[in-house]
């Protein structure tokens, strides 16, 4: 990266203790980084860490071990104090609005509650307007509550209050996902408009791939808690070197199906996430890897970065290709 990173996370890790199980280690020492004003999409199979990483940014869980800094400010092992002036900094924007927003507020309430827990003394009213405005809302739905709107209005009122204290970071947490495609592009029109104005750092938490695609610099591909891959989006795209990221976009929905039949089979064939209460030995990847040989299941591959930049957790990164036989 050239330009300066506002979100730095060192061996981020959680572990959680599941009585009678053990214990389960949704994020296993992940690094990330992220340059300001630009946004680094988090993707990856659903129950592999990807909400558990956002969170942990966002310090809305407790961190078994590493370390996250916003803008050199550490972000855990605050006081209530520290942390409250923190959270200006950084907000999130969860997948459904329904469940995000409070049912028993208005609009209005909803978007001047933060300014009012951290002490707004201008016109309340007015600022609310202006927000509305910034999503493209109009003012006259200040006064109505969530059920009285659609999906998309209730996004919309989510990322009003996300922005209303200007932070720098939020964390999108599949945030179009619970929507109706047609709506599904307008609120990522906005989010993409309201980094430009504003100047905003995402982390894009996303199972959709041809949205990751439009709206995201870089992509980091999480397995069972760790990065597998990380690079510039074009790049990871265009040429992913990690068997996981390989299958994980020949599953994406495609116009050309039938030039691709054999590796869907492959993404087929691959069954069900392993448990993060059993991972397997070496490679996580490896019982599911097409392409796995006995280095894989005895040896844990480094997050390495190769000659183009990127990096991938894969012993054969250089040549490894699904498919290709």
């Amino acid at each position: 990266m050239t330009g300066q990173d506002l979100v730095v996370a060192e061996g981020l890790t959680k572990r959680y203790d599941v009585r009678g199980r053990g214990t389960l280690t949704a994020v296993d020492g992940v690094d990330l980084r992220i340059e300001k004003g630009t946004t680094l999409a988090l993707v990856g199979e659903s129950g592999c860490g990807k909400s558990t990483t956002g969170r942990l940014l966002l310090a809305l869980e407790r961190l078994s071990a590493g370390k996250v800094t916003i803008d050199g400010d550490s972000v855990h092992g605050l006081g209530k104090r520290e942390l409250r002036a923190l959270r200006r900094k950084m907000q999130p924007v969860f997948q459904d609005p329904y469940d995000s927003i409070n049912g028993r507020m208005t609009v209005e309430q909803i978007i001047a509650e933060p300014l009012r827990v951290h002490g707004f003394a201008g016109d309340l009213a007015g600022k609310v307007g202006e927000l509305l405005d910034a999503v493209n809302l109009a003012s006259a739905l200040a006064r109505r509550f969530p059920h009285e709107l659609s999906g998309g209005q209730r996004q919309r009122v989510a990322i009003a209050r996300a922005i209303a204290l200007d932070p720098e970071f939020i964390v999108c947490d599949e945030p179009v996902s619970a929507l109706d495609v047609s709506v599904q592009a307008q609120v990522v029109n906005l989010l993409r408009g309201l980094q430009a104005e504003r100047g905003l750092t995402y982390l894009f938490i996303s199972h959709d791939l041809a949205l990751v695609r439009y709206l995201a610099q870089r992509t980091a591909v999480m397995y069972l808690g760790r990065i597998v891959e990380e690079g510039p989006t074009a790049l990871v795209f265009a040429d992913p070197r990690h068997p996981y990221t390989q299958l994980l976009l020949a599953a994406a929905p495609r116009p050309r199906v039938r030039a691709r039949d054999k590796v869907a089979a492959t993404v087929r064939s691959m069954g069900e996430l392993p448990s993060p209460l059993s991972k397997p030995s070496g490679c996580a990847f490896s019982s599911r890897c097409p392409l796995a040989t006995d280095r894989c299941r005895e040896e844990t591959p480094a997050l390495r970065v190769l000659p183009d930049g990127r990096a991938a957790a894969c012993h054969y990164a250089e040549t490894a290709q699904v498919g290709a036989a």
